[in-house]
């Protein structure tokens, strides 16, 4: 099983694009026509119970760096139009 794991990290490190670093969350990186798209989800805080809507936290924030792995002209936060030029930290928050 140790090595199965060590062969994933080794995976990720030599192919994903960016490394996502900080709180633990979950993500998916989709290649598209002009780029790539890093989906950042954060399921701490989030409480489902049965035949209830899921409650959120909105305390529980989950903070990442994401890191290329290669150069870029621009990144983007869809959700609020912010830009980060290459050579900037990546920092986001995610709720």
């Amino acid at each position: 099983m140790r090595t199965i794991a060590k062969r994933l990290e080794q995976l990720v490190r030599d192919l994903l694009p960016v490394e996502v670093m900080g709180d633990a969350i979950q993500y998916q990186i989709n290649r598209t026509a002009g780029g790539w798209v890093i989906e950042l989800v954060n399921n701490a805080g989030v409480a489902k119970k049965p035949e209830q809507p899921a409650t959120v936290d909105p305390a529980a924030v989950a903070r990442v760096v994401l890191r290329p792995r290669g150069s870029y002209r621009e990144a983007r936060q869809w959700r609020t139009d912010r830009a980060f030029s290459p050579g900037d930290p990546i920092v986001i928050d995610v709720g």
